[in-house]
């Protein structure tokens, strides 16, 4: 027996149409009450600058001086790389300064090197920086090697400028690969390829973008990088803070995130401090006041107070995957701080990492 047909009355198909419409709308709005809760579960996170101590690249190079060879490559490029490296260091070393890396390294032209009567300058001394480190025939580099051992001095140091292919003009990037040459067993004979470009130089270096030549501003790049790779620098890094809402002393807490972003960081441990006095269970005001502790080298103090914000997040899941990074990320810094200034392990030890 066949079905009868099916009447669509304008109020059937209305129903029909309705019931999915609805549908839709429980759907998404249940859908996006989960990506709130995820969202909260997970935990509000802002960015601040920081500045830390790095270890050099060749520890062996800290705190010594350096013969320069000379650089290869475009003759205005090397000569002003040179002369920049020559300049910052022996205007920092005359001054006594011990606050920046330039202050820790010394380069020397091989002109330097008089005691040994067989080094001579074939220009005056207006010559560039390419044409004040040619010397006669006399002068090789074995002569310059030995020069250099009876002042003391046990590295060379010679550059080679590098371009993209086709760009030799290019005011984007520049690099420059060293070679840096051990006279005797104990120094460091090895490789250090270097290069900066305008973003990285923007992060790094922000006072150096006040220079309006961008080629004159990679040079400047350069040469800081290059002494940062071989010396004890200080580093601009980027570092999570906490950033609460919906709990007691959230909003003192981003107060405190704000100088940290503006680089007024003991104003905002100090903001940070009071909530915590406040509000002892406000654990984003533990993981902030740690990385603070941090930037003034109280490690010790910094690891305390990220040990307390991991305790208390169980209490506040929503900050506990950072409190756990925060800790660890403190504990390198402070490694690396021990192993730029050859300090001891810590009394504490190592409680988080190992290497």
């Amino acid at each position: 027996m066949p079905f009868p047909p099916i009447v669509l009355t304008p109020g059937f198909v209305g129903f029909v149409i309705e019931k999915p419409a609805r549908s839709v709308r429980r759907y998404t709005m249940l859908v996006c009450g989960w990506v709130v809760l995820a969202s909260l579960l997970a935990g509000c996170r802002t960015w601040a600058p920081i500045h830390v101590w790095q270890p050099p690249v060749i520890a062996s190079v800290e705190g010594k001086s350096i013969v320069m060879m000379g650089i290869d490559g475009p003759a205005e490029t090397a000569d002003a790389i040179g002369e920049e490296l020559l300049a910052q260091t022996s205007r920092l070393a005359k001054s006594g300064a011990r606050d920046s890396s330039f202050g820790r390294l010394q380069f020397m032209r091989p002109s330097d090197l008089h005691s040994n009567p067989t080094i001579r300058l074939v220009s005056g001394t207006d010559a560039g920086f390419a044409d004040n480190l040619e010397v006669t025939s006399e002068s090789s580099d074995l002569t310059i090697a030995a020069a250099a051992r009876e002042k003391g001095v046990n590295q060379l140091l010679r550059g080679e400028v590098l371009f993209a292919t086709g760009h030799e003009d290019s005011d984007e990037r520049l690099s420059v690969v060293w070679r840096l040459i051990g006279l005797d067993p104990s120094a460091t004979t090895a490789g250090l390829p270097v290069s900066v470009d305008q973003e990285f130089i923007a992060w790094r270096y922000p006072d150096l973008m006040s220079v309006t030549d961008p080629h004159e501003r990679l040079r400047k790049a350069i040469v800081r990088r290059t002494v940062s790779e071989l010396t004890v620098s200080v580093d601009r890094q980027r570092i999570d803070l906490a950033k609460p809402r919906f709990r007691l002393g959230s909003s003192a807490v981003r107060r405190g995130n704000d100088l940290a972003m503006a680089g007024h960081w003991p104003e905002a441990e100090q903001v940070w401090e009071e909530t915590l006095e406040r509000y002892p269970g406000q654990a984003a005001a533990w993981i902030n006041a740690a990385i603070a502790a941090a930037a003034r080298q109280d490690f010790t103090e910094a690891k305390r107070r990220a040990s307390r914000a991991v305790q208390i997040s169980v209490f506040a899941p929503i900050h506990r995957t950072l409190a756990q990074e925060t800790l660890v990320w403190i504990e390198l810094r402070q490694r690396e701080y021990h192993e730029a200034f050859g300090l001891p392990d810590p009394p504490e030890g190592w409680r988080v990492t190992s290497r």
